[in-house]
């Protein structure tokens, strides 16, 4: 018995020698092996043939340094705290490789406690594990940091956390995040420390970091600081210095110092010497051979400051010229020389411009419902036509400005012949029907119902059409207008309107009856690229217009109006947009001139000249979307070419939502001796907003405004004191189903008989 206990001893001790040095010369890959099977074990939810599928150990030879890739491998998945490997010898000499895994345990739930400012919905966001669940350690003190940085932007520069987990059963655990969010803070003040020449204030505006203002803050977010802000604002500065010829300036790591009353944020910066731009020159491949037409009109030029957001524009600018070339793939490199003595820097712009292109085939993707023609049509190049980026960007914004697509991408596609690329637009089309319905009541127009249905892609043809229904007891209209923006994929746009309109005022109704033909060309096509953005149109309108039922003791104007007439007029107008979206404009401006002339047949005889200016301008420009600058004008003035007063029906009545909101609609102008509305031959108006984002990804913004506005009578000269003014806010929803707009509007100088407040509402519209 003894004899058999010490061969048995023996066995396994020799067994241990044999798994030992198999696992030294692992470790050591000095061996290798003639694999006959791989086992795998200690695995409960993944799956075997899962485990097998990402090894490079399979039956065959390998070496020793393999089945350590293979542990790393198996490691760096995230499912396993322990992998070890052993080979197994066997009797005909090859042997079983197995590798021995320890699971992560799975999270089952995640809690968070200690939060009492911060919602757990915004921080269950935050701390979110991915769909695997395996809770690992250095993803959840990553979470950790981000969740701190979250705090760190909401105003809690002291917040903590830390996580604990408790087995709930079989290898699951509940993870448990600790918050102590701290004390909220402000900050008080950005320092600049080491600043000298520059203006301060200017170089504070760039950064993210911004002192807190308890008039804007709540607004725009500001007044806060976390260590991904200060990192960023150090870039932003150096940039800053960059641009202001502070080639060698520096800018240190920023320190927060904290205090009873906030945050002191303080960046060290170095501005150094300040250097200016001496010669500009051009090396390497020319521009028409010619050094003189590479540089020429550059933004950098000598004796300017230097600036390196300059001297990028500077290369995209000499990459167009030779793209405009046909060189789609030109390589421009500033090369600079600094004289520290003179205080300047020589740039000379190497380029190499590569071999010319031309454009293959032109792919069209992403329209379900609109028509190839529609798109290829606004392209500004044409297949095997010389390549230019010029054209190519003027294309993708012609695309993004018929407000049928929410994006445009044109995209290279490089082909087996280095002469040719092909260009791939893609597009993702947008909501481009609206309906729009409401139901309102006031003393002024009573009960109304008002419905609009909209189409600017008839067919996914790029045909627009709506319907404009109002019904009500002192409001009847019905408009229905078609516009075909490409007669044929011609030049020459056409449309026509159908009218017919009832308004019952206190003293009179005034009834409206017609329609009009509009056609249009591009203004760069008869004046050239100076007016690529600009079209003029011509317009004829036939109306036949009913005063009646006038009060006896009405205003004389009114009185005199009473009866049928037939107004016939012609209206050139100017219009130009450079817009980035007609329904949700971000940036650029729109501007439009007309004048209405009456006489060439009918009962009526005046003249009318309006003119209007949209500018839209982002600034700030974030992850969360941008904050938008608006301003919006309009100015009309009419005459009557008689001596008869200035027509009742072409007469300005301000007010409402897409006027000076704060007040109801169409109250503001003249009125009688008893108060009622007549309307006036000039008007103004200007509006100032403010757009922000609330939740940008489901197009959700908030909008801050300031209108002023009024109309004045024939004999009345254009007063500013007396314009009406009105402030307000308002949600913007720009929706699946259409735009939504809900805006509230408060009168500054109100009147007796004006109301505290006006709320306004639209589905459908335009934003």
């Amino acid at each position: 018995m003894k004899k058999l206990q010490f061969c048995v001893v023996l066995l396994c001790a020799s067994l241990v020698v044999v798994l030992a040095s198999a696992r030294v010369a692992v470790a050591q890959g000095s061996e290798s092996y003639v694999v006959h099977g791989v086992e795998i074990e200690g695995n409960r939810r993944i799956d075997t043939g899962a485990v097998m599928s990402q090894l490079a150990s399979v039956p065959g030879r390998i070496t020793a340094t393999q089945l350590s890739d293979d542990v790393r491998t198996l490691y760096n998945s995230g499912y396993f705290d322990q992998v070890q490997v052993g080979v197994v010898p066997r009797g005909d000499g090859s042997v079983t490789v197995k590798f021995t895994v320890s699971e992560k345990p799975i999270a089952r739930k995640i809690f968070i406690k200690g939060n009492d400012d911060v919602s757990e919905d915004d921080l269950s966001e935050v701390l979110k594990l991915d769909g695997r669940r395996f809770v690992d350690r250095a993803k959840i003190q990553s979470l950790i940091r981000k969740a701190t940085a979250y705090y760190q932007a909401q105003g809690y520069y002291d917040a903590s956390l830390d996580y604990s987990t408790t087995p709930v059963g079989d290898n699951e655990v509940d993870v448990t995040f600790n918050v102590k969010e701290g004390k909220l803070y402000h900050v008080r003040e950005v320092v600049l420390q080491g600043v000298a020449d520059l203006d301060e204030d200017e170089m504070r505006s760039v950064l993210q970091t911004q002192r807190y203002k308890w008039w804007s803050s709540w607004l725009f977010g500001t007044g806060k600081v976390s260590e991904e802000m200060t990192e960023a604002d150090k870039q932003l500065l150096r940039q800053y210095l960059l641009d202001h010829g502070y080639i060698e300036g520096n800018v240190g790591e920023a320190s927060i110092d904290k205090r009873d009353d906030g945050l002191y944020v303080v960046f060290d910066i170095a501005e150094g010497q300040q250097f200016k731009i001496g010669k500009v020159t051009a090396e390497g491949d020319l521009v028409e051979g010619s050094a003189e037409k590479t540089v020429e009109d550059l933004k950098s030029e000598p004796g300017d400051v230097f600036s390196a957001t300059k001297v990028r524009a500077d290369i995209f600018t000499i990459t167009d010229r030779f793209g405009d070339e046909g060189y789609a793939f030109a390589n421009v490199v500033p090369n600079s020389e600094i004289h520290r003595d003179e205080g300047t820097v020589d740039l000379a712009f190497t380029s190499t411009k590569g071999n010319p292109v031309k454009i293959g085939k032109i792919t069209i993707s992403g329209n379900e419902k609109t028509y190839d023609n529609v798109i290829r049509r606004e392209m500004r190049i044409e297949e095997q036509h010389r390549y230019s980026g010029t054209k190519i960007r003027r294309s993708q914004t012609l695309l993004q400005r018929q407000g049928l697509f929410e994006e445009v991408n044109i995209t290279n596609k490089p082909t087996s012949d280095p002469s040719v690329v092909d260009l791939d637009v893609n597009v993702k089309e947008g909501t481009t029907g609206s309906f729009t319905a409401g139901a309102g009541y006031s003393t002024a127009n009573g009960t109304l119902f008002n419905t609009k249905i909209s189409e600017n892609n008839v067919f996914g043809t790029g045909n627009k059409v709506n319907l404009n229904l109002d019904f009500g007891n002192q409001v009847s209209n019905q408009v229905l207008s078609f516009d075909n923006p490409r007669v044929n994929d011609s030049f020459v746009s056409a449309g026509a309107d159908i009218l017919r309109t009832t308004r019952q005022y206190q003293d009179f109704n005034r009834e409206l009856e017609g329609g009009s033909t509009t056609v249009g060309y591009p203004a760069e096509l008869l004046f050239g690229k100076w007016a690529e953005d600009m079209s003029v149109t011509l317009k004829y309108e036939l109306l036949r217009i009913n005063i009646r039922d006038v009060d006896p003791d009405s205003a004389q104007l009114v009185k005199d109006s009473q009866g049928y007439s037939t107004s016939s007029a012609f209206t050139p107008a100017l219009n130009r947009s450079t817009i980035n979206n007609p329904t949700n404009p971000t940036r650029g401006s729109r501007q439009n001139l007309s004048v209405e002339v009456a006489g060439a047949g009918g009962d009526q005889d005046f003249w009318l000249f309006e003119a209007r200016n949209a500018w839209y301008h982002p600034i700030w420009e974030g992850e969360e979307g941008d904050v938008t600058f608006a301003n919006r004008t309009s100015f009309g003035y009419g005459e009557s070419m008689n001596d008869n007063p200035f027509p009742l029906f072409r007469r300005f009545f301000p007010g409402g939502l897409n006027s000076v909101r704060g007040y109801r609609n169409r109250t503001l102008g003249p009125t009688d001796i008893n108060g009622q509305e007549y309307g006036g031959n000039k008007q103004l108006i200007n509006n100032v907003e403010v757009i922000f984002p609330l939740v940008n990804s489901a197009g959700l913004r908030g909008v801050v405004f300031y209108d002023v506005g009024q109309a004045y009578d024939d004999n009345q000269a254009i007063e500013i004191h007396d314009l009406r003014q009105a402030v307000g806010y308002g949600i913007r929803w720009n929706s699946p189903m259409g735009p939504i707009r809900f805006e509230i509007g408060f009168p500054i100088n109100r009147q007796p008989g004006e109301e505290a407040k006006q709320t306004m509402f639209s589905f459908g519209a335009p934003l």
